[in-house]
């Protein structure tokens, strides 16, 4: 990030951008980093049902509607009020919870596929995409902020790691076999990062890779068939970036990898 090169912390410009960027903190308080991931499972809905009418669909600015407008405004705000409430959308501890993220996630890929829409053949192509946000949530639950780390023992990460290996694999199955090009590609892709942080040695920057990529790899393909969610991504992911580096010092989100990572939101 530029502003890292010439604005470092300690700088009169960094001193003077940190009071201007802590005046965003009840904003922050709504955690718009989630709202990456709720959009995504929006917008998924929406690209299943004009997958059923145009599976050659590709950069449609047209494709952004009023209704997905007031969804893409309601939907993070619901979830910042029901997370207020529910600790259980945040990681996954046991079977339970992960049905419950579960739920949740058919709940916004419904609705952004929009309940007119609603038949078997949308909840059935709504599987592999509900089990990816799924894993998701599965990834950003193992803990990577623990300071002997590259000391824990491969076996505090294999469950978690191998039950996402499997989901992906079954996403992409069922992707496939609905000749769905979006989800299939989508869980396809990301599969080798949990499959590197399983299988070679441990090292905090194998799953730094998979929390990244578990979002921008399903982001990136939705936003080639709806161009316009890039305009909601680059913003947002520019002014997190900013923020968290003038009020912590820390470039958040971040490609980079074996970084010093405590929890930010």
């Amino acid at each position: 990030m530029l502003a890292e090169k010439y604005i470092p912390q300690g700088s009169k410009g960094y001193r003077s951008l940190s009071n201007i960027f802590s005046r965003f903190d009840n904003f922050f308080g709504l955690n718009p980093a989630r709202w990456i991931g709720i959009w995504a499972i929006v917008i998924a809905g929406d690209n299943v049902v004009s997958h059923f009418n145009d599976r050659w669909m590709y950069w449609n600015w047209k494709s952004l509607s009023i209704y997905l407008c007031i969804l893409l405004i309601i939907a993070p705000l619901f979830d910042y009020l029901y997370n207020s409430k529910y600790s259980d959308l945040k990681k996954v501890r046991s079977a339970s919870q992960a049905g419950k993220i579960f739920i949740y996630g058919f709940m916004l890929f419904i609705i952004g596929a929009n309940p007119v829409s609603l038949s078997v053949d949308v909840i059935y192509y709504s599987l592999p995409y509900v089990t990816f946000f799924l894993v998701g949530h599965l990834t950003w639950g193992i803990s990577i902020n623990d300071e002997d780390f590259n000391l824990k023992s491969k076996t505090d990460m294999a469950l978690p790691l191998s039950i996402v290996i499997l989901l992906s694999f079954i996403a992409t199955t069922i992707g496939f076999a609905n000749d769905d090009p979006m989800i299939s590609t989508i869980a396809a892709v990301y599969l080798p990062f949990p499959l590197v942080a399983l299988c070679f040695p441990v090292a905090k920057r194998h799953l730094q890779r998979c929390r990244i990529y578990v979002v921008f790899i399903p982001t990136m393909f939705l936003s080639m068939r709806y161009p316009w969610f890039l305009v909601l991504l680059c913003p947002l992911f520019a002014l997190l970036r900013h923020y968290y580096y003038f009020t912590t010092g820390k470039a958040y989100p971040t490609f980079k990898v074996d970084h010093s990572d405590e929890q930010l939101v």
